[in-house]
């Protein structure tokens, strides 16, 4: 961890050649949050699925109101679309990704 010149912390992971691997990409204003970050990095990074991602992936994920989300990301990260709408169980997030897996190829554009 470390505070950068604008006085936000960072954290950067390295290996023990000291080549860095990882790095926070922002800036936290409060040593706290980056603490938290870096806690949450080592709860969950062992874990964690690689992605290998072509032009965009489908992400489902709980939102705060516990509630099953998807929304498909390009490549770069931006946002392409998202359900709209949360579900009870993971399973109905992941029934409405095949829905536009099977529905938008052939989908008609029509102008209102």
């Amino acid at each position: 961890m470390y505070e950068d010149n604008r006085g936000e912390y960072r954290w950067r992971l390295t290996a023990a050649n000291n080549e860095v691997i990882a790095t926070s990409g922002e800036g936290y204003t409060d040593r706290g949050a980056a603490e938290e970050a870096v806690e949450r990095i080592q709860e969950y990074a062992p874990d964690a699925d690689a992605l290998d991602v072509g032009f965009a992936a489908f992400e489902v994920y709980e939102d705060a109101a516990e509630q099953w989300r998807w929304r498909l990301r390009h490549r770069n990260g931006n946002l392409i679309a998202d359900g709209g709408e949360g579900y009870s169980e993971r399973t109905a997030a992941q029934d409405g990704i095949e829905s536009v897996k099977r529905n938008a190829p052939g989908a008609d554009v029509v102008e209102n």
